[in-house]
């Protein structure tokens, strides 16, 4: 059995790259799409489910699943939520390979613009009222749109970036890398040496730190409540402690964000709706803490 690796370096012509470029941009839209999708799905099903509790009150969910509990004792994360999100990372790879034939580079496009298109999402997820002391589980934008409690969302939304939008990008520049080692330049010995010196490549260089950066900029976690002097001032502590993660983590992503905005110009319209949806969600999330939960 021949397992040789089926992609090859190639040189389109100008209608090729014509082609190649619709085709990213349709993937960038189907991926998008795809989460109206899944979010119509949703609420279908919800409505389903609160109708068959009422008509038969046994049907109501019992005691935690073997699903709902995670991998490792102590994991903050579920067995359901690490299956979905990697059901979800397969059809983002399964979309990028779609149409691509043997051509490495448009694989290689397609997996970075499959994964800046979720960004968006991503933050629509995150929960922006985080360092609130009176309400920091307030909900989100798809809190509220999905009917999900955001103590539900934030597990995903840590679960998305590390487990999708991480590899997707991580394989996007490790492809690159790749390919710019092994292409000889005239003057330089290899197109690394020479793109290295370019400021998209210094951006994407940048962006995918900016990446790792996140998966290991872990949030801290909560201490065992006390009484007292002691507690009030561990208390205080661990918010402050909450804040400055806050603080890091969206200055992370704020500059991963700005390095990809420069490192391409097809990356500039998904960057433009993340801010547009970090925007959004805080103003949104501002309102539920300032004026509570909508009923």
């Amino acid at each position: 059995m021949d397992f040789s690796w089926h992609y090859r370096f190639v040189t389109p012509s100008e209608e090729e790259k014509l082609l190649r470029r619709e085709l990213l941009d349709l993937r960038g839209s189907y991926a998008q799409w795809s989460i109206i999708a899944v979010i119509i799905v949703l609420r279908v099903y919800q409505g389903w489910a609160k109708s068959v509790a009422e008509i038969d009150p046994k049907q109501r969910r019992g005691p935690t699943s073997w699903w709902d509990r995670p991998i490792v004792a102590g994991w903050l994360e579920t067995r359901r939520q690490y299956a979905l999100c990697g059901l979800w990372l397969l059809w983002l790879a399964s979309l990028s390979v779609w149409n691509s034939g043997d051509d490495y580079m448009h694989l290689t496009k397609a997996l970075g613009h499959v994964a800046l298109s979720q960004i968006p999402l991503q933050v629509l997820m995150s929960p922006a009222a985080y360092i609130s002391t009176s309400k920091p589980a307030a909900s989100s934008i798809f809190s509220f749109v999905t009917s999900i409690p955001q103590a539900t969302v934030t597990p995903y939304h840590r679960l998305f970036g590390r487990m999708v939008i991480s590899p997707l990008l991580v394989g996007h520049a490790t492809l690159y890398l790749s390919f710019f080692i092994q292409t000889s330049h005239p003057e330089f010995g290899s197109l690394l040496n020479k793109r290295v010196r370019d400021l998209d490549v210094q951006c994407g260089l940048f962006a995918i730190s900016m990446v790792i950066s996140l998966v290991f900029y872990v949030r801290p976690r909560g201490a065992v409540s006390k009484t007292g002097t002691q507690g009030r001032s561990t208390a205080s502590s661990m918010q402050e402690r909450r804040r400055s993660f806050y603080y890091g983590h969206l200055s992370l992503v704020a500059l991963l964000c700005f390095a990809a905005y420069y490192h391409v110009l097809q990356a500039q319209k998904y960057m433009t709706q993340a801010l547009g949806a970090f925007l959004v969600n805080g103003v949104f999330s501002w309102a539920v803490v300032r004026w509570g939960e909508r009923k």
